[in-house]
């Protein structure tokens, strides 16, 4: 499973950064909307090829003519009752038509947010400031003092304290920080096995990996950049705790997800009628 989903890591991550090339120039927020334009776009195609498509409009469509009869009988408590629970029928009809579309949406609209997440999550780690590098380890007996546990990287990243062990967490940390702007792998060595980890300091702000793991297959899908960590190694996970990757929008500092998931189903609804498809 583990080599299935490398596979797919590497082939999604290489195809969507494609499309985030061909839209970066617009910078950090721009980007972000134009692709929140094409994943709803995408979504509301989507739920058109896999939904029944007319009884969704026929299921509409008598909803709308009780919400009508409901507003002309409204003196008439009878049939005033009578057609509420006729709504709530064909709103549950209505319900069960679009569920099973909405749920095989979700599958393209994870994959896309684990693209997201790769280049709008963090940024990298700015000249002069300062992050930690987190190592877990798959055996806490690892971090037992007669085990050397070090941290190599370029001068292009200092490395400021000695590595810090948390034995009930298996985990061990450094503090590092950036002296100058450069792209290359640390190194973590435990013992006999050492794994690298991609590192940012200052330059580009997309595609900044935070995690390099070998956890579980489910893991290493939602953090494509990097090949999964063998599982025969000694070290699990490589974390760089990089900043927030600041997007504003009109003044106000927005979050991205809040941002793609509210503009994608903007552009979404607002072109629906142009692709032809019932919601």
């Amino acid at each position: 499973m583990t080599s299935l989903v490398s596979i797919y890591n590497s082939t999604f991550t290489l195809v969507f950064g494609w499309v985030y090339t061909a839209t970066k120039w617009l910078g950090a927020m721009g980007s972000l909307v134009a692709l929140s334009f094409l994943g709803g776009i995408l979504m509301v195609w989507i739920f058109g090829k896999v939904s029944n498509q007319d009884a969704i409009k026929a299921t509409r469509n008598r909803m709308n003519a009780e919400l009508i009869a409901l507003r002309l009988f409204k003196d008439d408590l009878r049939i005033f009752f009578r057609i509420q629970k006729e709504i709530l029928l064909w709103t549950l009809k209505y319900l069960k038509h679009s569920m099973i579309p909405m749920v095989i949406i979700m599958l393209p609209v994870m994959a896309i947010l684990i693209q997201l997440n790769l280049h709008y999550a963090v940024g990298p780690l700015e000249i002069g400031k300062q992050a930690l590098v987190k190592v877990i380890l798959r055996d806490a007996k690892t971090l037992e003092p007669g085990t050397e546990i070090s941290l190599q990287a370029r001068d292009s990243l200092a490395i400021e304290t000695q590595g810090v062990r948390i034995p009930e967490n298996r985990e061990i940390s450094w503090r590092v920080r950036g002296v100058a702007a450069d792209r290359f792998d640390l190194v973590v060595t435990a013992g006999k096995d050492s794994v690298s980890k991609h590192m940012a300091v200052g330059g580009a702000r997309e595609g900044v990996s935070s995690l390099r793991t070998g956890e579980h297959w489910l893991t290493n899908l939602l953090y494509p950049a990097e090949a999964p960590i063998p599982p025969e190694s000694a070290i699990e996970s490589i974390e760089v705790l990089y900043p927030a990757l600041p997007l504003s929008f009109f003044g106000w500092g927005m979050d991205w997800m809040i941002v793609f998931f509210v503009l994608s189903m903007v552009f979404g609804f607002a072109f629906k009628g142009t692709l032809g498809v019932q919601i």
